[in-house]
Parts: structure tokens; sequence; C-alpha cells
């Protein structure tokens, strides 16, 4: 009789066990061979899925890397056990760009692959398409929507005619988010649509740590978890609900720690806010994103200035003397005596405290470039440049340790003794 050895090294020796498959195949399923394997299999419980395969929290691990789109066509069907780990998962991402048979919502049996840029797009077409022999939003979408922790949401849509339909399927199934936007697309917004961001900020107080508002429409309840808070101003938002809603705010977010203020220069109440700021939170002011803006130093007190296309700044602005970083874009194949650049020895001349500069080199579609790549004699002009401005003190720092430096913004906001900042872009 074969003994326990042998019967192993059977089953993990390739031809030996194709030799035993066929022998198996050949005696047929009525054979005694077969019949005794058969139980024995059953008894070690080999006909069960190997263990781990269906646990959820493994699972659920796993599909986190994987398209939330596919997680629910494909994955969601695998076995019940999936389903629940699809169904009952959290994606910390945001709910956007989805891929989707897109016929099967709409009853004509077309089930071609569809990417859809906004889900709600979708939503917004299937509510145009709706007919009696089918709910309005399928009931997928309630689970589907379940399954993120952010949320973008274009208002427009929300507000326009089948607005009300999806704000309830997104209060209804969309609560406890850490992330929050009102997308505005910098245009007005209906009084009509503050209940709903009301109650999308009440249902994730807990556990919201971002959100982006175009409204002052935050309830005067604790926000415990909430760090940055993106404030588009200018337009619905302008200087009497500041001043009423941001200290309410303030007060109820203990851990806040960023304050984006979003503005237009061609927008007047944005200066009206500036000065308010300036005037109650001067130390919180802490970046500036410039841009072609140059007379935002006229406005705003802050230490770091970002993405400064030109340096042709007027003579004498306010508060250039107090900037301490500054983040300077140079095209790569940009003449040199161009952009303020002739004149920049007047303008350094004007930043008494610059710590640091980062010289960004954008090279076009590529982005980043150096220096090297401009033409000889214009590299002679940038050296003779920077050595310049090395002189005065100044020290170059590599890309990125500037621009979109978080830990510098924090650092800064310490040295002038505040917990949270103000940053305008």
């Amino acid at each position: 009789m074969i003994n326990f050895e042998e019967v192993v090294e059977c089953l993990e020796n390739t031809e030996k066990r194709k030799e035993f498959i066929l022998r198996l195949k050949h005696a047929g399923a009525n054979s005694t061979p077969f019949l005794n394997l058969q139980s024995a299999m059953t008894g070690l419980k080999m006909n069960k899925a190997p263990r781990g395969i269906d646990q959820k929290t493994t699972l659920q691990y796993i599909l986190k890397f994987t398209d939330p789109g596919e997680c629910f066509q494909s994955f969601r069907l695998v076995c019940k056990s999936w389903k629940n780990a699809v169904e009952t998962i959290k994606f910390n991402r945001k709910l956007g760009c989805v891929r989707l048979r897109y016929g099967s919502f709409f009853g004509h049996g077309k089930l071609q692959p569809h990417v859809f840029d906004d889900i709600f797009k979708l939503i917004d077409e299937i509510i145009d398409n709706f007919h009696d022999e089918m709910p309005k939003v399928p009931p997928y979408f309630e689970k589907y929507l379940q399954c993120f922790k952010k949320l973008e949401v274009p208002m427009q849509l929300f507000s326009s005619e089948n607005g009300r339909d999806m704000i309830s399927l997104v209060l209804k199934n969309m609560q406890k988010l850490n992330h929050i936007k009102f997308e505005s697309d910098e245009q007005k917004l209906p009084e009509t649509i503050d209940p709903f961001m009301i109650q999308m900020l009440e249902n994730s107080h807990e556990t919201l740590q971002y959100t982006s508002i175009s409204r002052f429409c935050i309830p005067d309840i604790s926000f415990p978890k909430l760090e940055t808070l993106r404030i588009e101003i200018g337009k619905d938002i302008c200087l009497p609900e500041f001043k009423t809603y941001f200290p309410q705010v303030l007060k109820n977010s203990e851990r806040l720690e960023t304050v984006e203020l979003r503005w237009d220069r061609d927008l007047p109440a944005c200066y009206n806010i500036f000065e308010y700021v300036v005037n109650n939170y001067e130390k919180h002011c802490i970046r500036g994103c410039v841009g072609r803006n140059s007379k935002f130093l006229n406005f705003v007190p802050v230490k770091i200035v970002t993405r400064v296309f030109s340096l042709e700044f007027p003579q004498n602005l306010k508060y250039v003397s107090g900037v301490q970083y500054l983040h300077v874009t140079v095209g790569i194949r940009q003449p040199p005596m161009l952009f303020g650049w002739d004149k920049y020895k007047e303008f350094f001349d004007q930043c008494l405290n610059l710590k640091e500069i980062e010289l960004h080199w954008n090279g076009g579609c590529r982005n980043k470039s150096n220096i090297s790549e401009t033409s000889e004699a214009n590299q002679i002009i940038w050296q003779e440049r920077i050595e310049n401005i090395k002189a005065r003190g100044i020290r170059f720092v590599n890309d990125g340790k500037i621009f979109r430096n978080k830990n510098l913004e924090m650092k800064v906001a310490k040295e002038s003794g505040v917990t949270w900042k103000f940053v305008f872009c």
C-alpha cells in the first residue's frame, strides 16, 4: 500500500499529478477511486474557498487599490462575501470620474463602456431619460455613493432642474465624509441651495477635515477635525458675510490649520475682506499667490509669496519689505529683459527681509527645466543676476522648497506665534 510520503510526492510532482488526473478521468465519476477521493477532499474541506480569500478586511484592503467602478460592476458579482466587502468599503478618494456600462441604466440593452468625467452628469442624464418602468435613480448609485469619503459637488448642476433628486440621493447616502468641496465654477449660486450645504456639513461635522465653500452656509456646530477651510470670496461671500460667520467657524474648529481665500483681482469686495483680515488677523497672513497681480503686496502682509511671473511691481509697495520667501517662475525661452527683469535690482532693493528664493525654470509643456537649456549668452546674464542676488544674503533653494511647501508654511506660522494661517490664492 502506498504510504503518506508517497501520496504527497505524487501530488507535488507535476508528471505524477498529470498521470493521476488522467487515470481518475479514465475511471469515471462513479468509480470507487473517484468516490474515495471525493470523500477525502470533502473531509479536508477542499470544496471551501482558501482561508483569507473571502476575509472582509483583507478583501477591502486589496480592493482600495482598484477602480471603484470595476469593484461594483465586476468584483461585487463574485460571491456573497465579495459583494458584502465591496458594498461596505470606504474609498478615501474623490467621487469623480467613473467608467460604467452606460446602457445598463437606460433600459435599451446596450452595455458598451463609457467614461463620465463626473458621475453626477451621468445621474443627470439618467433622470432625463427616466420612464415609469424604472426607478428615477437606480439603487446601484445609492450603494456606490456610500463607498466614498470625499465629495466634490458640481453646484450649478445641483441647482438645476434635476438638482432636487441629486440632493436627496447625496444627503441620504453620503455622510461622515472627510472632504467636501462645493464647486461653484466661479459663478453665483442661488439661496435655494443653502439648506443642502448646511445639511451636508452637519452630517459630516464630526469627521470633516477639508471643506471648500462659495456661500457661508456653515452651521454653528463643532468641527473637531477640520484642518483646511477654503473660501471663495468676492461674489456670494462679501465683507458682511465674512465678518459675521468667519469668527463663528474659527471658534468651532479647534484643529484648523489653513484658511485658503480664493479671490479675483477684478472683484472689489475681495479688497474689503483683505482690509478686515489685516486689521483683525495680521499675524495669520502667511502665504500669497501673486500671479500677475502686481498690487497684491499693497493689501496683505504675507511672509511667503509664490507664483510670481513678473517683477514689474510698482515701487514702494506697502508690504514688500516683509517678504521672507519668494517663488518666481521664469520661462526657459523668455528673453532675459522681459517681465521686469531688466530692473530686477530695483525690485530686490525693496525686499529687505528676503531670506530664500526658489527660481523655477518653466520649460513649456515639460514644465520643469533648468538654466543650462537657455542660450550661452542668456546663461551669462542669468548667472550674473544670480550672483548679484546671492550677494544680498539671499539663498537660492531647489524646486519645492518654497512652492507648496506646507512644512515651511507651518514653520513661518509658528515663528509668527499663530496656530493657523491664511493663504491667499
